[in-house]
């Protein structure tokens, strides 16, 4: 039954919440527990002398460590980088998603390839995955990206979800455009396709009907709620973080609670946090449960990643006005 209500779960993010660097663009934190008992943070960063836009060349995929779920975050290494010229994933590693899957750890991620304009660089992101026998790596790649632009998507096939379906098989959703694009057209409407796969590594089957296809959105990220025997995904549109819904994990709908949270949060200080943008949404579960709603955050330069602590559902919320 659809009855998750993320919204009401929202708590004050504190300053342990938010993870900056010196000399870093910090972006789309991703949760696991390690099986030392502490969190394990994925994340992009890219140097701060590249400018926000570095990513889409410069990215790296690093790796923080917390003693509880909402943080504080410490630095410990990189996971990820651009292999360079002859590579699928030449230019950067970015947006990541961290799997455990049996006895194995799986790193989605996204790359780019060199070309002569940006459109170009842009249009060339393929969806990878890396698999490592622990956490800490070392990650063996793939020649070849594990996604590639598959209709009902269009230029790019980037920003993964992956959840196991209770049959045993493994669930995709991505994004990319929602038609090729022309070189006179605006900047093409996103969808979020969906693919099922025997095997976490694909190949994935691309299915015909999307999870989205009616707004603009970006960086889903879905579960199955074995209590609730739904799958949810979290997603960014514009204007708010939303939450899907489905029972087969083929047909989606907007969930019962659909908007999580507009893109402003009150802070337990008692401030209000107002990023120009709020994305990359992901939920850290335990047992089943949600416990930490992850995003990417930013206004002008200041960009970081963001943990924020979720309470039972039927707690009493507070305000983010």
């Amino acid at each position: 039954m659809d009855t998750l209500d993320l919204a009401s779960m929202i708590q004050p993010p504190t300053g342990d919440s938010i993870h900056r660097e010196a000399g870093w663009f910090c972006w789309g934190p991703n949760l696991i527990r390690g099986e030392d008992g502490r969190i394990w943070m994925v994340y992009s960063r890219w140097p701060r002398n590249t400018g926000p836009g570095g990513w889409l060349t410069d990215s790296e995929i690093a790796l923080a460590v917390a003693d509880v779920p909402a943080g504080p975050y410490t630095h410990v290494d990189v996971l990820l980088r651009g292999r360079g010229p002859d590579h699928w994933d030449e230019l950067m590693a970015h947006n990541p998603k961290i799997k455990r899957f049996g006895n194995r750890y799986y790193l989605y991620y996204i790359s780019s390839r060199s070309g002569p304009t940006r459109g170009h660089i842009r249009d060339s992101q393929r969806t990878g995955v890396a698999v490592g026998d622990n956490l800490r790596g070392p990650y063996r790649r793939f020649d070849k990206p594990m996604a590639t632009p598959t209709p009902p998507i269009y230029n790019v096939a980037v920003n993964p979800g992956v959840t196991q379906m209770p049959d045993g098989r493994f669930l995709l959703i991505i994004k990319g455009d929602i038609a090729p694009k022309k070189p006179t057209a605006p900047f093409p409407q996103r969808l979020q396709a969906l693919a099922v796969s025997d095997s976490p590594t694909g190949p994935f089957e691309f299915l015909p009907e999307p999870a989205i296809a009616d707004i603009d959105t970006e960086d889903a990220s879905i579960w199955y709620d074995s209590a609730r025997a739904i799958y949810y995904g979290v997603f960014h549109a514009h204007r708010y973080i939303g939450l899907i819904a489905s029972d087969d994990g083929i047909r989606w709908r907007r969930a019962r609670h659909y908007v999580v949270t507009e893109k402003r949060l009150r802070r337990a200080d008692g401030d209000l946090l107002e990023p120009q943008r709020l994305e990359r949404p992901s939920v850290f579960l335990e047992a089943g449960k949600p416990r930490v709603l992850c995003l990417g955050g930013c206004r002008g330069d200041d960009w970081y990643c963001l943990t924020i602590p979720l309470a039972p559902q039927g707690a009493v919320a507070f305000s983010r006005r």
